[in-house]
């Protein structure tokens, strides 16, 4: 009779500890790197004006104590800063992304601090035809019109963003 008591009160400690414990509460701290990735069609400097938004996604997992905090495809935003279009003489455009938020698993957007500077290629030649042609040939000083590259940002392009603030899940 008494072991049966004993074991009702131990199976009720039991259940009663279960659903009464108070919840665990994840805490995550400042600093985790998020990979972020962009995966629509590229953009170029021609396409985008600073304080345009870029939608990406979090590329993997971020798993904090074994539990994850940001889920593989949550979005995520990146703030363009400055967009430069190429220019003549070979000038090449430029592309500052800086700053943005992601999703935590519950959909609670967090702020992440990343600064990713994008440039195109420099061409030379025109310069250089175009300070010999001035001298002797002023024809080929046309050649002050070609343009630099773009500054592109890849589809699939990972840029790494740290967060900001620490926050309890």
């Amino acid at each position: 009779m008494i072991k049966k008591k004993a074991i009702v009160l131990l199976l009720l400690l039991v259940f009663f500890n279960l659903f009464l414990s108070p919840v665990y509460a994840l805490n995550v701290n400042a600093g985790r790197r998020i990979p972020i990735v962009y995966s629509g069609e590229k953009i170029s400097g021609k396409q985008v004006t600073s304080g345009d938004k870029i939608y990406g996604k979090i590329q993997a997992n971020v798993i904090v104590n074994g539990t994850v905090v940001f889920k593989e495809g949550g979005s995520a935003v990146i703030n363009v800063a400055d967009a430069k279009k190429a220019k003549c003489w070979g000038v090449p455009g430029e592309m500052l992304l800086i700053n943005g938020t992601v999703e935590d698993i519950k959909g609670i957007a967090h702020p992440v601090e990343c600064t990713y500077k994008i440039t195109g290629n420099e061409k030379t030649w025109p310069k250089v035809l175009g300070c010999v042609s001035i001298f002797f040939l002023f024809p080929l000083a046309l050649f002050g019109f070609v343009h630099g590259g773009q500054a592109e940002l890849l589809p699939n392009k990972v840029i790494y963003a740290t967060l900001l603030n620490d926050f309890t899940l």
